[in-house]
């Protein structure tokens, strides 16, 4: 049975005029947070009679009254650190701790701020563009998607990256976005762009205490010859409710490579949009959920090829116990002048109980003539000849049955370059997989 959502009534419509009302700001941003509103109105609230959805049971969510968050105090030591020198910016229910954030020197003109606490008038020096609100909710993609609107219309703070021509940040950049409380609905936006030739990393990671929505939006912009290492860690309450979306859009022979794992909440689900804009541009996405209990996590994504010689691969995977489900529904869409594609994607699913279960739809559209694509999905339980070949010389059936799921698992975490970050996420990556969490059949 499905449930259907609530009305975009009185409650959702009294949150954001209050929130409107106590704002003071440039009026393109608050025009700007209006038609959001409406457009949040017009799409209505998901439920499972929606293709795109059908899928995401948001009926936990629907039954919580969310409030506005309010300020809280966190210690320093619950952070996550990166183990080496960061400019790090610190979100606590959506808005800057400054006393958590600390920046490093920074390059001639780059730019590493809080959203809502820039002063800079004109923080895109390149022709047509003035101003923050100019650059909010331009880039392509999640038109339809409603919590993507509803972002736009109540975010509060986020982080502001800017790298203008030719700059080459060697210092790793770590936002840490922090919930603490219940029942509150957190909007976090992060504004991320790369002029021509321009190179960074970048860690994004998404923690917290108690039952909440947080449901972040990311636009990412590559110039011409720009170069982007960008991972993001969801490590949610296990009551949360995650709910993001990315936009990337990438220039000329551009890189892009994207880290996504998801642990944490009880349902997470990223949508993402790449579009590969400049001819050359090249795009890597690998994903990896783990979910056990009752978890739900979901990976929507749409790689959108729209010039010749461009490249993509695709990789996702997850890891499921208990009555745990993920999802994967992914698109390459080549477009007619997109010759020479070389595009990928895989999905490969654990299963380590008789009641998990994975859902996945790869899928391709290519309306060009001259491309190499491919896609592919698996979904299994370990191998028992494999489990037979540990055990045989003298390993016990659990930690066999670790030792396998562990070499499935990290192999989404190779490809990090940033050692300290990929050494923890490979201790949590052990933590979760101990043996006496992965029980026998």
């Amino acid at each position: 049975m499905t449930l259907a959502a609530p009305l975009l009534s009185d409650p959702w419509r009294r949150r954001f005029t209050e929130f409107a009302a106590n704002r003071r700001e440039p009026e393109a941003i608050a025009r700007l947070r209006h038609e959001a509103f409406a457009r949040f109105e017009a799409l209505g609230l998901p439920t499972r009679h929606q293709e795109a959805w059908r899928f995401t049971d948001l009926a936990a969510l629907y039954a919580v009254a969310l409030q506005q968050p309010a300020d809280a105090p966190l210690d320093a030591g619950t952070l996550p650190a990166l183990g080496l020198p960061a400019h790090r910016l610190a979100f606590v229910n959506g808005r800057l701790a400054s006393g958590l954030s600390q920046l490093q020197t920074l390059p001639d003109r780059a730019i590493i701020a809080s959203l809502g606490q820039t002063d800079d008038p004109h923080p895109y020096p390149s022709p047509g563009r003035s101003g923050v609100e100019s650059c909010l909710d331009r880039l392509p993609g999640l038109e339809q998607h409603p919590f993507v609107a509803l972002n736009t219309a109540l975010w509060e703070d986020g982080a502001l990256i800017h790298l203008p021509s030719g700059t080459a940040t060697e210092t790793p950049i770590h936002l840490i976005f922090h919930a603490t409380g219940g029942d509150m609905g957190i909007h976090p936006r992060l504004l991320l762009a790369l002029e021509d030739g321009a190179q960074a990393t970048v860690v994004v990671e998404y923690r917290g205490q108690g039952r909440y929505l947080n449901a972040p939006v990311a636009e990412i912009e590559l110039g011409d010859n720009a170069a982007l290492d960008y991972h993001q860690v969801q490590e949610e309450s296990p009551q949360a409710f995650h709910l993001g979306g990315i936009r990337l859009r990438q220039g000329r022979d551009s890189r892009a490579r994207l880290h996504l794992l998801s642990v944490g909440g009880q349902l997470a689900r990223t949508d993402l949009v790449a579009l590969l804009d400049g001819a050359g541009a090249s795009c890597t996405l690998d994903g990896l959920t783990l979910a056990n209990g009752a978890q739900v996590g979901d990976f929507h994504v749409r790689v959108e090829h729209a010039q010749p010689h461009g490249t993509s691969q695709q990789s996702f995977k997850s890891v499921l116990d208990g009555k745990a489900r993920s999802v994967f529904d992914g698109m390459i869409h080549v477009r007619p002048h997109a010759q020479k594609t070389d595009a990928r994607q895989t999905s490969r699913n654990l299963l380590l109980s008789k009641q998990a279960l994975a859902h996945s739809n790869p899928r391709l559209e290519i309306l060009a003539d001259d491309v190499k694509c491919g896609h592919g999905s698996s979904t299994g339980f370990l191998d028992p000849n494999a489990e037979f070949y540990l055990r045989a010389r003298g390993i016990g059936a659990a930690q066999a049955r670790a030792m396998l799921v562990h070499a499935f698992a990290n192999d989404s975490f190779n490809s990090i370059r940033l050692t300290p970050l990929r050494e923890r996420l490979t201790r949590l990556l052990t933590a979760r997989l101990t043996p006496d969490l992965i029980e026998e059949e």
